[in-house]
């Protein structure tokens, strides 16, 4: 990890003009080629000196990078002209791709981005564990481009002339306009004109900070987070609306609650592995990429091998996506999650599958105390699904006992080699590790990783 420069101390200086203009280094223009990918997808030069990050680059192109961060190791910038093309350069599908903040990585073929990738982590988990080598297995692919089931529009009405409903801009506050998105499910960018139609014809489009929208397998479902309560001539226009396309609308009100405006609260599901599914809201964490989450429940139970006679834990379970069709493979389920609504509605939507196998427990899994107490000793297999942050505190548990089988869903490279790195030392080893392409065209990449013990 690139470290920040810092001036040795010693004597005090006065201060001048010229040594606080220094504090901010002038942005600078670079020509350098091109020899990696990093994880995130940027380009590396480290023939150039400091090394050099370049966003929008790719491996063997010479480019002209604008230089915006300066250190003492490591310059990071973003490509303002390719000199020498790579053969891996495509033309991206969006016309927006200057403007809107998702989707990045579309000037490269999806293929070959996943093979930088795996490369860079590759030698990133080599090197940070001293590992001759790793046991790669084949990616988890995407649809591409419309993979999207889920996602959150931002809209700015205050010139009620000019209502914007879209995404933000990169790097930016300002909203995107945002007409037609190709990385969503056909059901959802069909809709995109309609509800840009809709905002116009309202009343008060000011009261509204964002509208929701999931496509579960039952419903097209859409939120509109309100601010204030509408007018009841908006109310009735959001109604037709959603009767016009057979939506189901909810209204929500934040701390106040929601109105459900047309449909039923809990009618909403979304399917997981062996013919289980979630209950959900457009609001809760759900995979946002259907195909990718149905192939990645069933990799982590192949992995893990499951048996009748198997007590598993499953942590950050969520709404149990993966709990639910573990259960019916296995003697016991322990499911642990912190948020106490979600444990709630998945308890009550195993006992509507008739799966009642699965102890359900609310629990902050960062506690040490908390972790230490959930009968580790008595569990075969081990199931880790945690957010960005990690799970390093139940690593550092796990690395106490001799679980046979931990598998390892991460969202987040870094906070996953930092997490087994008291596995290994504690004897766990990799038996396979994969990459998830749940994110096409993102810097977001998801892994797998099984670690084994004797």
């Amino acid at each position: 990890m690139a470290r920040s420069y810092q001036p040795k101390r010693g004597k005090s200086r006065p201060q001048s003009s010229r040594r606080s203009s220094a504090a901010k280094s002038p942005a600078i223009t670079v020509t350098a080629t091109i020899d990696t990918w990093d994880a995130r997808g940027r380009g590396v030069s480290r023939s150039h000196q400091p090394v050099l990050f370049a966003d929008g680059a790719l491996p063997g192109e010479t480019c002209k990078v604008l230089v915006s961060k300066q250190k003492k190791q490591v310059f990071e910038g973003e490509v303002i002209q390719i000199e020498q093309a790579s053969e891996h350069r495509i033309a991206p599908f969006c016309p927006l791709i200057n403007q809107c903040g998702g989707c990045s990585l579309q000037h490269v073929a999806p293929e070959q981005a996943l093979i930088w990738r795996q490369d860079a982590l590759d030698s990133q988990l080599r090197r940070h564990h001293k590992l001759a080598a790793l046991p790669w297995q084949t990616p988890i692919v995407s649809p591409h481009p419309g993979y999207r089931r889920k996602t959150r529009l931002a809209i700015d009405a205050r010139d009620p002339s000019d209502i914007k409903l879209g995404f933000r801009a990169a790097g930016a506050k300002a909203i995107v306009n945002v007409p037609h998105c190709p990385v969503l499910t056909s059901p959802l960018n069909n809709l995109l004109p309609a509800l840009h139609q809709q905002l116009k014809q309202l009343k008060r489009a000011d009261l509204l900070g964002h509208i929701s929208l999931l496509e579960s397998d039952n419903a097209i479902a859409v939120t509109c987070r309100v601010t204030q309560r509408l007018p009841q001539q908006d109310l009735d226009s959001w109604r037709a609306f959603a009767e016009t396309h057979n939506l189901l609308l909810r209204a929500d009100y934040g701390d106040s609650g929601s109105v459900v405006l047309r449909g039923q609260r809990d009618s909403l599901t979304c399917a997981t592995s062996d013919s289980c599914y979630v209950s959900v809201t457009t609001e809760d964490f759900v995979q946002v990429n259907h195909q990718v989450n149905l192939a990645m429940v069933e990799q982590a139970l192949n992995w893990l091998a499951l048996s009748p006679q198997d007590t598993v834990l499953d942590l950050f379970c969520g709404l149990g996506n993966f709990s639910l069709p573990i259960a019916k493979k296995v003697k016991q389920v322990t499911a642990v999650e912190g948020v106490a609504t979600m444990v709630q509605r998945a308890d009550a939507c195993a006992q509507e599958q008739g799966i009642t196998n699965i102890e359900w427990r609310c629990e902050d899994l960062s506690d040490h105390q908390v972790v230490s107490a959930l009968a580790i000793n008595n569990t075969t297999k081990v199931l880790l699904d945690p957010s960005r942050e990690g799970a390093h505190t139940v690593c550092e548990q796990l690395a106490k006992h001799k679980v046979p089988s931990i598998v390892y869903v991460s969202c987040n490279p870094a906070t996953l080699d930092r997490d087994i790195a008291p596995l290994l030392a504690a004897g766990y080893r990799i038996s396979k590790v994969g990459l998830m392409e749940m994110f096409p065209f993102t810097q977001h990449i998801e892994m797998m990783m099984l670690l084994t013990c004797d």
